[in-house]
């Protein structure tokens, strides 16, 4: 029997609209109230999957592969 470490991606999309004073910077309006929890997304549409695989028997790597 083989042991394997297996790393899963998802891309999640979501879209959110904002109305912001002339004089704040949009990126960090956005990334500030990401990292502040108060832009969440929720689980939803995936656009994108992929799995990177480890076999720890041997250490060998199979690289990136979309599924």
């Amino acid at each position: 029997m083989k042991r394997y470490e297996v790393t899963i991606e998802e891309t999640v999309d979501e879209t959110f609209s904002f109305e912001v004073p002339d004089n704040v910077d949009i990126y960090e309006y956005v990334r500030e109230n990401y990292y502040n929890g108060k832009i969440v997304l929720e689980p939803g549409e995936c656009q994108f999957r992929q799995m990177e695989i480890h076999d720890l028997s041997d250490n060998s790597w199979i690289d990136w592969q979309e599924f």
